[in-house]
């Protein structure tokens, strides 16, 4: 039976207790995708067991569906969710039900999977369509988002895991997945299944789908971006001040990130490619690149030099404990310094896929230390703001 975002009442768990006494014998099962199984119910009992679930509120339909989208508790409950898994499973559950009737046989058994973070406890990586939130700063504010995962095989005892494909805003996961499924639904070859599908359209193909739904519009044009699914307060961090031209300033730190991510993208690429050498270093420049964007935010002209960047970085924010997970530690921090001091250089398929990982979480916990430190600013007096960045203050007297 479907249990919605894995939610049942009390109420209905006690006499749902005495269900599985009168027809399964007192034995129930919790499924991987957050529903319950009674086995062993007479034939004959079926029809009338199904009543009195409906009776209780535990008849839905669309168990092993599209439409029963997995969620990991996320930002409602979990210390470690950076985004509102259940917000968002609840919003396109919803979306899809409104048209599993008229839904194509081909996207009807589709898994998609939601986790609050990078950890898999919503199982995102074994999806057909799988998201983990993160964060991104945009003009001052922290904007939720959600990573992308593509071609996870939950069959098979997780066959394959699914592809990174870059991070979208929140509220625009739905529309994506729309786009995505009616994508597949009019481009599939045959019975191709989503994930050869996604196999032979390619990432750099898919990549360009991705990128339609990524640009978040200004805070005073559409401020719904700014908040997540399901909850109404707002992620800012406090606005950086509007110039007196009608547009917003792309921030020098979003220029370096984009670059960061570009190059992981591209290292992605030449991992599938079997360029591993290529690949590895890919995934280390990127790691670099979105390193030297934070360095940059006390040292503008801090020079390329890896050496110059990793151990500015080093110095200015993780000794510091500002690029500093509270639940983590250093890992994201080791990445880079791991592959700096130390590089495998068997540069093997394995190898290569790890430094490709290890970039992506980087960069995402470089996104999270660098809305930390924006908002420790707007917080800093200005003695302390000058005494962090080597500044001297001198007082004015005005008569």
């Amino acid at each position: 039976m479907t249990l919605p975002l894995g939610d049942a009442t009390s109420e209905q768990m006690r006499k749902l207790a005495d269900l599985t006494h009168r027809y399964a014998g007192d034995h129930a099962r919790t499924t991987v995708e957050q529903n319950i199984v009674l086995r062993w119910v007479p034939e004959n009992k079926v029809v009338e067991l199904y009543k009195e679930l409906k009776a209780i509120g535990l008849a839905q339909p669309g168990a092993g569906t599209i439409v029963d989208v997995t969620a990991c508790p996320g930002t409602d409950t979990c210390k470690l969710g950076i985004a509102s898994s259940r917000g968002l499973a609840g919003e396109l559950r919803n979306r899809l039900a409104e048209k599993s009737v008229n839904m194509d046989e081909a996207i009807k058994h589709l898994r998609i999977k939601v986790s609050g973070c990078f950890n898999s406890c919503g199982q995102h990586h074994v999806a057909d369509i799988g998201f983990y939130g993160n964060s991104r700063n945009i003009n001052g504010y922290t904007v939720p988002h959600f990573q992308v995962m593509l071609g996870g095989k939950w069959e098979e005892n997780a066959g394959s895991y699914a592809l990174a494909m870059g991070s979208v805003p929140s509220k625009r996961i739905p529309d994506l997945v729309n786009r995505l499924t009616d994508r597949y639904v009019r481009g599939r070859q045959g019975e191709e299944t989503f994930q050869n599908y996604c196999g032979r359209l390619g990432k750099k193909a898919l990549k360009e789908i991705i990128d339609e739904f990524t640009p978040v519009p200004p805070h005073n044009a559409d401020a719904s971006f700014y908040s997540d699914w399901g909850d109404p307060r707002e992620f800012t961090i406090g606005d950086m001040g509007v110039g007196e031209c009608a547009g917003e300033v792309v921030s020098l730190a979003q220029f370096g990130f984009t670059a960061a991510e570009t190059d992981a993208f591209e290292a992605q690429l030449l991992l599938d490619n079997g360029q591993y050498r290529e690949a590895d270093e890919k995934a280390y420049r990127a790691m670099l690149k979105a390193a030297h964007t934070l360095v940059q935010l006390q040292w503008l002209d801090v020079p390329n030099d890896p050496a110059t960047i990793v151990n500015e970085f080093r110095t200015r924010f993780v000794e510091p404990k500002i690029f500093w997970d509270t639940y983590h530690g250093n890992q994201f921090a080791n990445y880079l310094f791991t592959r700096f001091e130390s590089p495998d250089t068997r540069y093997t398929q394995d190898t290569a896929h790890k430094i490709v990982e290890e970039a992506n979480l980087f960069i995402d916990a470089a996104h999270k230390c660098h809305a930390k430190y924006q908002a420790s600013l707007n917080v800093l007096k200005p003695a302390d703001y000058a005494a962090r960045h080597g500044l001297r203050i001198e007082r004015i007297w005005l008569d």
